[in-house]
């Protein structure tokens, strides 16, 4: 008999770390794959399965296997996508993470910028200020003049 068993499901072993992917694998340039090819097994990254395959492909071809030589052909083809979509997804998440730099630094160069616009800023303040009441004085005396 099974006592527990719903509080059995609650507890997890090991140290509680959650996927994130949510079902995706992780997949990166190193990562080992097993082919069951039509020649046997091999095994190596998808870009090194590729190399073997386009290298049988071309063999077979050479001994006039043609229909061997599109298996093998496809099989290189299926691991080239592979490497092809490792490649790109590698590039986007370079991508992703150089942006999320820039964007951290953004903050610190604003402050930066902000408190160099405001000094900035109160300098040409003073300066329209000081035109004013000098504009100010020479249409005070004009308009003096022209009451006279």
């Amino acid at each position: 008999m099974r006592h527990n068993q719903g509080q059995n499901q609650k507890r997890s072993r090991g140290r509680g770390r959650r996927n994130s992917n949510h079902g995706q694998t992780n997949v990166n340039r190193n990562t080992t794959f097993d082919s069951n090819g039509p020649d046997g097994r091999l095994r190596g990254n998808a870009l090194q399965l590729y190399e073997k395959y386009t290298a049988l492909a071309h063999d077979a071809n050479a001994s006039g296997e043609r229909i061997s030589a599109e298996a093998l052909a496809q099989f290189a083809d299926h691991y080239y996508r592979i490497h092809q979509t490792i490649v790109q997804a590698a590039d986007q998440h370079r991508r992703n993470q150089e942006e999320r730099q820039q964007q951290n630094r953004k903050p610190e160069s604003a402050a930066s910028e902000t408190s160099e616009k405001s000094a900035d800023d109160v300098q040409a303040a003073e300066l329209q200020d000081e035109e004013a009441a000098e504009t100010g004085a020479q249409t005070a005396a004009e308009a003096d003049e022209a009451v006279a």
